[in-house]
């Protein structure tokens, strides 16, 4: 867990804020997202459904299926999603103590899936 946690407000597909008390952190990950128009779009969005993973280990491929959230700014690799964007940045990230509302119904608490 990343330590101070960072909190990405996603509004409209966009990052619309980060909060964070690292300021170098928020600094660099804003500069990122700076990059380009697309840089703070989400370009991937999963829900982890691999509720045999006790832990993550550092295998992104795995991690990312990880109970949590997985999610990526930046370009969405089109010729795999068919999306018809582009970005030329692309940063992943995984929060696995998600809490994640779907329409107004709680589907997941703290990475804990309640359905």
């Amino acid at each position: 867990m990343l330590s101070p946690p960072l909190r990405i407000v996603i509004r409209a597909g966009r990052v619309a804020s980060l909060e964070t008390s690292n300021a170098q952190l928020e600094s660099e990950f804003r500069e990122y997202l700076g990059q380009h128009p697309n840089s703070n779009r989400a370009g991937e969005f999963a829900i982890g459904t691999n509720v045999g993973l006790t832990r993550i280990i550092g295998n992104f491929l795995q991690d990312e299926k990880f109970p949590g959230v997985h999610i990526a700014f930046g370009d969405p690799y089109g010729f795999e999603t068919g999306a018809d964007w582009q970005a030329p940045s692309h940063v992943d990230a995984l929060a696995s103590h998600a809490t994640v509302t779907v329409d107004g119904r709680r589907i997941m608490e703290n990475g804990r899936f309640l359905i």
